[in-house]
């Protein structure tokens, strides 16, 4: 009864052993690098915690809706989530691989030995050299991990994994910050179109004037000339402005990944560029490392480059396994079942590249210059983001200097228009200098129309730089 136990008695020994070395594994142990960050920027800001949803700062319902949107259905981002998702599922492949591996197997065969091969079966009398061969069994094999060989292969799984969970994080970053510009270009564009119509028919109405001006001998025609130019330019520029209208809301559509009819209805109605925040909080310093995906997916590439070393190493030791194999063999289906026709097998096994021709020296080799490769890697990108950090705040405070003079000069403008307005209606100027002052209104309040774009778009540069938006929406790990 206990017969068939006996030859798993020799077994015990190593599976001890086995037991006592499956701690020991060969390669660097990973230890994560530190980057001394000061707490306190270097340009002026306010250090309170950061808002995910930095879009609604903008209070723009229609930013808002457009960025839920693309979240949810943008092709890029369902790119990056397949990504995701195929890196989760080879990390628990090799997860998987560290466990006991059980297979089931059957086979019906029919069979015939030459009667004239190795075996002279024809002089065997009543030997029957055509036969049936039904079996039906199980087998199991286990690689026992002496050195650490599977505990480095899930590591890098896991950090792969990891870096490309940081890398749709990133995607998703991106994307909300392009769809927040190109939703800023297109006011922007809008507003240029009406500006740009209305210097049109302010420069074809002064040149109308100046031509009859002309005709009755009160101006020259160098002034002549040059109003019928600038009417032209007005009606060029005029012209550009509506396309670079259309041009931006179909740009907008690409972002998002639909056809430009699907989001070009909603969007056709002019509508303010969105006002960029009096303030933007920032957050402290020494957290901008953890919240950009960029440096924290340069971390875990670094973390699975280490491990890789470790795999590499493993292939100069003998690796071992336990194999083992139970099941029935019959010539006769009926017969699989009878105590009679079980087989077994089991042992252990063990293979050990004695000579490979310098092949795993080699691939030691590329796995530390991987990891050193890894490592420059993530300090470039640590340093990368502190200066795009700081330079993108930097260039938010001027964007809003300049757009707080560009308001007060198109406000000292108006202001200016409105005298001129009324001195023509009391007869103190004629209508030559109200067309003037009109023209220059209107370049004064497209400054600040592109004042207020720049720092829109430097508000979205800062909350990009800062590594908003992905903690807004994260797929779930269901590996």
């Amino acid at each position: 009864m206990f017969r068939p136990l006996i030859p798993l008695l020799p077994l015990v020994p190593l599976l001890l052993v086995g037991a006592g070395l499956a701690g020991c594994t060969v390669g660097p142990d990973y230890e994560p690098p530190v980057a001394e960050v000061s707490d306190a920027w270097i340009e002026p800001a306010n250090s309170a915690a950061i808002q995910p949803a930095w879009w609604d700062r903008f209070d723009d319902p229609q930013l808002s809706a457009l960025i839920t949107r693309a979240m949810a259905e943008a092709p890029t981002l369902a790119e990056a989530r397949a990504r995701l998702a195929e890196a989760r599922a080879n990390r628990d492949a090799v997860l998987g691989g560290r466990l006991p591996q059980l297979s089931a197997s059957g086979a019906a065969t029919e069979n015939r030995i030459s009667e004239n091969g190795f075996l002279p079966v024809g002089n065997f009398p009543g030997f029957d050299p055509e036969y049936s061969l039904f079996d039906l069994g199980f087998d199991a094999s286990w690689e026992i991990d002496l050195w650490g060989r599977r505990t480095r292969e899930a590591q890098a799984a896991d950090a792969q994994a990891q870096a490309a969970e940081a890398g749709y994080q990133d995607a998703l970053v991106q994307l909300t910050a392009e769809i927040a510009r190109g939703y800023m270009d297109l006011r922007a564009a809008q507003q240029y179109s009406a500006l740009a119509a209305g210097r049109e028919e302010a420069s074809a109405d002064l040149a109308a004037l100046t031509n009859q001006l002309y005709t009755a001998g009160e101006a020259n025609r160098i002034e002549a000339e040059a109003a019928s130019a600038e009417a032209a330019n007005a009606a060029d520029a005029a012209a550009q402005a509506r396309a670079s209208e259309a041009g931006a809301a179909y740009r907008l559509a690409a972002l998002m990944g639909v056809p430009p009819e699907q989001v070009f209805p909603e969007l056709r109605d002019a509508a303010p560029i969105p006002d960029a925040p009096e303030e933007i909080l920032v957050g402290l310093r020494s957290d901008l490392l953890r919240r950009r995906p960029d440096v924290r997916r340069a971390e875990r590439e670094l973390a699975a480059a280490t491990a890789q070393i470790g795999v590499a190493t493993a292939d100069l030791f003998p690796r071992f396994s336990l194999m083992g194999g139970l099941g029935t063999q019959a010539q006769d289906a009926g017969d699989l079942f009878d105590p009679a026709s079980t087989r077994f097998s089991i042992g252990p096994s063990f293979s050990w590249p004695i000579f490979s021709g310098g092949q795993i020296r080699a691939r030691i080799r590329a796995a530390d210059a991987g990891a050193d490769a890894a490592a420059a890697a993530y300090q470039q990108a640590v340093a990368e983001a502190l200066a795009d950090s700081e330079g993108a705040i930097n260039r938010y405070l001027e964007a809003k200097r300049r757009e707080d003079a560009a308001g007060k000069a198109a406000a000292a403008q108006a202001r200016a228009f409105e005298l001129a307005r009324q001195r023509f209606e009391r007869g103190e100027d004629d209508r030559l200098t109200l067309d003037r002052a009109r023209l220059e209104l209107l370049a004064r309040e497209q400054a600040l129309a592109s004042a207020r774009t720049e720092a829109a778009n430097a508000a979205v540069a800062v909350y990009k730089a800062l590594g908003g938006a992905w903690q807004a929406q994260t797929p779930a790990d269901n590996g």
